[in-house]
């Protein structure tokens, strides 16, 4: 797979929101040794994974540039405090900096399957008893995975709409 860094521009067949440079002036002490201690094409996919990871995680602000863009950015219509945003956002291309990082470094690799249940009991004798942990459990430890991440393109993604007033709201009539 070639390896085609997006440029602002809408490229039809970039896979990459940053280049090897940009990731290794982002990362620093550790994670920057482990990431030069790569080959160019570990790098490559390192980052086209963190990229392809920022892409579809998040339901991003404004309408995609182009039909045929390889990524979703850039993006029309797209404010962040005042300012249109005009091309890739550094915070995208910092999030796929980070998740290109998570890429080479989390067992089980950036993309899951969050559906699976683990196993928290299993007893097999006469009859099959089988217990799985509950999601919710769970959801303190997926938070922290991707914090950063999420952090980072927070202004960026959509907020979600509510059908109606909020809880607690209410009409107000003076009398």
């Amino acid at each position: 797979m070639a390896f085609i860094v997006e440029d602002g521009t809408g490229i039809e067949d970039s896979n990459a929101y940053v280049d090897k440079p940009f990731a290794e002036n982002y990362l620093f002490g550790e994670r920057l040794a482990q990431f030069k201690a790569l080959s160019d094409d570990e790098k490559e996919a390192a980052i086209i994974a963190g990229s392809q990871f920022v892409d579809v995680s998040y339901e991003w602000k404004g309408t995609r540039s182009t039909l045929e863009q390889g990524l979703s950015w850039p993006r029309d219509d797209v404010d962040f405090e005042g300012h249109d945003v005009i091309g890739i956002p550094a915070a995208v291309k910092k999030a796929a900096c980070e998740a290109a990082y998570l890429y080479l470094t989390e067992e089980g690799g950036l993309f899951s399957n969050e559906n699976d249940k683990e196993v928290a009991r299993e007893r097999i004798e006469g009859a099959v008893d089988i217990s799985y942990v509950n999601p919710k459990d769970k959801a303190r430890e997926s938070i922290t995975r991707f914090e950063v991440i999420d952090k980072l393109v927070r202004d960026l993604i959509k907020k979600p709409e509510l059908d109606g007033p909020s809880v607690g709201s209410a009409p107000v009539v003076r009398t």
